[in-house]
């Protein structure tokens, strides 16, 4: 039924969760995993406003790109095929962008609770990627 699974992947109680669904989802039906972390732009990083200067943009996409390649490793040895891939910008925009760019045909979210002012600020990743993807079936775990 699904072909290539995209799960979005922060590192998160609630993606942790989405990547176990995710992964449980890829064996029943012999998908392709597709694991994808957002870097948002500096001045919004990890739901705190920071000074861009704060943060090394790049030591953050090696050490994401570090731990998806460990979880990549363990998967594949599970028998799944296993893409991954560290991007910047907008989360909701980006995870929309590359599931239509690489066919994925269910994307796998975990639900994080946001504050009042988080979610007026950054919005709701979740929210954003269910109102936009419009080739994929989008399944939030809570």
């Amino acid at each position: 039924m699904y072909k290539r699974v995209l799960v979005g992947y922060d590192g998160s109680e609630g993606g942790e969760k989405a990547l176990t669904r995710a992964v449980e989802l890829a064996k029943v039906f012999g998908s392709e995993l597709c694991l994808l972390t957002v870097i948002p732009p500096s001045s919004l990083a990890f739901g705190e406003i920071v000074a861009p200067d704060a943060i090394n943009l790049s030591l953050i996409i090696e050490s994401s790109r570090k731990r998806l390649a460990d979880i990549s490793a363990k998967l594949v040895q599970e028998g799944l095929k296993v893409r991954y891939d560290v991007l910047t910008g907008d989360p909701g925009d980006v995870v929309v962008s590359y599931a239509e760019a690489n066919s994925c045909d269910l994307i796998v979210l975990g639900k994080r609770r946001l504050s009042r002012l988080e979610r007026l600020v950054l919005g709701s990743v979740t929210h954003k990627v269910a109102g936009k993807a419009t080739r994929a079936d989008v399944l939030v775990v809570p």
